[in-house]
């Protein structure tokens, strides 16, 4: 019943019948037509959206903040093991204001947290929070964590136990690993990824989700609300 409910267009109905079946939706939240398996929580905040055609399956909570955004034909997932033996793995957390855009895979075994302003931009980039721990022998999972106000590019691979510190950029086609220490906010890139230094721009300060200005290099001019 759950799965069917998660496929119907968006609108009160909907939210209506989600809440009636566990969920927590706000009125105000759009949960577009999506295929939704074995997730035994989802909470939307007042404002939020999720886009078409993701599959989120196995996982223990969802949680998108108040004005977050998931896009279109993502996968996320969790295998299902460690939605049974962590207490607080197989969740992902999306904080308000911040998005992920479309066709990304995210792995949530071990946790995601996407801080709020943060966006996973572009198309592509694979976060893997479960491998193998080749010393011991064994399968682990690890949280990993995307500071406030950060950006993640495009195809980048973001590992388990991996931290994007707040107001950092991550550059396309990066690998970020698993760290001892929190690092410093700024500029990240590289195989693995490595600290090159501040970063700044009006991007960090928004009070939106997203930018709808779009800059044209051959008249140099910006064009407001064009999205």
């Amino acid at each position: 019943m759950l799965a069917f409910v998660w496929i119907l267009p968006a609108g009160h109905t909907k939210n209506h019948l989600l809440r009636r079946l566990g969920h927590f939706i706000h009125p105000s939240a759009i949960a577009r037509s999506n295929i939704v398996l074995k997730v035994s929580r989802i909470t939307m905040g007042p404002g939020s959206r999720i886009g078409k055609w993701n599959v989120i399956k196995d996982l223990r909570l969802v949680s998108i903040g108040a004005s977050a955004s998931i896009g279109r034909l993502n996968v996320i997932s969790s295998h299902p093991v460690y939605k049974r033996l962590y207490p607080d793995g197989a969740s992902l957390s999306v904080k308000s204001n911040a998005f992920i855009t479309s066709r990304h895979q995210l792995d949530c075994s071990g946790s995601i947290t996407l801080g709020s302003f943060s966006t996973i931009a572009g198309h592509e980039t694979k976060i893997l929070s479960h491998s193998i721990d080749v010393r011991e022998d064994v399968q682990v999972a690890h949280p990993i964590i995307i500071g406030d106000r950060s950006f993640v590019g495009a195809r980048c691979l973001i590992l388990g136990g991996a931290f994007l510190p707040e107001r950092s950029v991550l550059a396309a086609g990066s690998v970020l690993a698993r760290s001892k220490s929190a690092g410093e906010p700024g500029l990240y890139a590289g195989v693995p990824a490595r600290f090159r230094g501040p970063v700044e721009g009006k991007w960090f300060g928004r009070t939106a989700t997203g930018t709808s200005r779009v800059f044209i290099p051959a008249t140099g001019k910006t064009v407001e609300d064009a999205l």
